[in-house]
């Protein structure tokens, strides 16, 4: 059989993290996590890795021709492109002046009296702002997490909260799945807070959600999965299940913000409706992230919320290695609480604030977040067959990744093939 024609070849890295384990190969045993190889080489055809390996041989296994397009990733690390599980990427307006009085000691309660603060000034401001204003705000949002070398992004509604502004947001996010070469999963979070108008009234609002936004969404093809903010002034266990349920039986992927505040009950809920993953986990007990393991739910932690509310108290990723969870990082890029758009710099934190290995950091930025979001056989590797999601690093140790905090050393960016940065 002929050699196929690469459309795109990357060769000469000084490091290549496939991140497919491979205990057979020479290395380390961190080498061999990573699925590291030196001198390492990734080519591409129709969007799609075609061939991987010692840059030696991905040279000879492929033609290069004329039109292909080269580059020499000299003292380099070349890796997966980074997933982001976790993110609400579509909202109008941001809170800078909550960020500013929460550190400068002011008390929550007052904070919220201010105008332009808390969630529901969001919810006023992205209700406020049209279609098109909102998907120019978004694409910003997106090309930030672009730079920092971001190729999947989970994005969820909540800032709506009535069907017709929930519909609103999914369908920025399909046009962006639609029209941009990023790859996007989408969830709704209409059950993110309780809205004004239904102050008082949280059943009814449950109801709002179990009859009539669930069921239109999943209906048009809006949404991969369902999420729920189960949390104490948020959404009871008992509440958080039924709507998670509804979701579920009609096709909608369950996932759940739990424990992020307290212990609530969340990751007990996520266990009981077999959700893909449970977010946040601060404050989870034991029992509950056993039942999630045996549940087969991912762990997605935000390292990134707590530091940027202040906060001391970090998920215990020692305790959910020891039970054998999967565990996955995420941003949890938000106007209010993780304004931050940077996946290697949750790694950063990951290795400070979790106790995380920079291999296991890694993983969880790559690999196991495709699994959070049901892309783990599409993207989170480099493999043959699966999408052609890379990322070339102007560092030449992955080593450096956490290393260098706050600078952009993310220098190309491919996603399904194409160039998005540098190049």
């Amino acid at each position: 059989m002929e050699n196929q024609l690469a459309d795109l070849i990357i060769f000469n890295a000084k490091e290549l993290l496939t991140l497919v384990e491979d205990t057979t190969v020479e290395g380390t045993e961190k080498d061999k996590k990573l699925g590291l190889i030196h001198d390492g080489a990734v080519a591409v055809k129709d969007k799609k890795i075609i061939a991987v390996g010692k840059s030696d041989e991905v040279i000879k296994s492929v033609r290069i021709g004329k039109h292909t397009y080269q580059i020499d990733a000299s003292n380099k690390v070349v890796m997966p492109g980074f997933v982001d599980p976790h993110t609400h990427l579509i909202f109008a307006h941001t809170r800078e002046k909550e960020f500013i009085l929460r550190h400068q000691g002011v008390q929550e309660s007052k904070i919220l009296k201010e105008e332009n603060t808390g969630i529901i000034s969001t919810v006023r401001h992205t209700r406020k702002a049209t279609f098109e204003e909102l998907l120019e705000e978004t694409k910003k949002h997106l090309s930030y997490l672009v730079d920092w070398g971001t190729t999947t992004v989970e994005i969820k509604s909540g800032y709506g909260l009535n069907l017709e502004e929930e519909i609103k947001m999914l369908k920025i996010a399909k046009y962006l799945k639609e029209n941009t070469p990023i790859n996007i999963k989408s969830t709704l979070l209409a059950a993110h807070v309780i809205p004004p108008e239904y102050h008082m009234r949280d059943e009814k609002y449950v109801e709002l959600v179990v009859e009539d936004i669930i069921p239109i969404i999943a209906k048009n093809d809006l949404a991969d999965f369902n999420d729920v903010w189960c949390e104490k002034g948020q959404f009871t266990r008992e509440q958080a299940k039924k709507i998670l349920s509804q979701g579920k039986k009609m096709g909608l992927k369950p996932k759940i913000h739990a424990d992020e505040y307290s212990d609530s009950g969340g990751a007990e809920v996520a266990a009981a409706v077999q959700a893909i993953s449970a977010d946040h986990l601060v404050h989870s007990n034991e029992g509950g992230l056993k039942k999630m393991k045996e549940a087969n739910v991912t762990a997605v932690l935000l390292p990134c919320t707590m530091f940027f509310l202040g906060k001391d108290t970090y998920p215990n990723y020692e305790l959910m290695k020891d039970i054998g969870l999967t565990v996955a990082l995420g941003t949890d890029f938000n106007p209010g609480t993780s304004f931050c758009p940077s996946m290697p710099f949750i790694i950063t934190l990951a290795i400070m604030k979790l106790k995380m290995t920079v291999e296991d950091a890694i993983i969880a930025s790559t690999k196991n977040a495709a699994k959070a979001i049901d892309m783990e056989k599409e993207v989170g590797t480099l493999e043959v067959g699966k999408r052609a999601n890379i990322n070339i690093l102007d560092i030449g140790h992955y080593e450096e990744i956490p290393y260098r905090v706050a600078q952009n050393y993310v220098e190309t960016v491919i996603s399904n093939g194409e160039i998005l940065k540098g190049g």
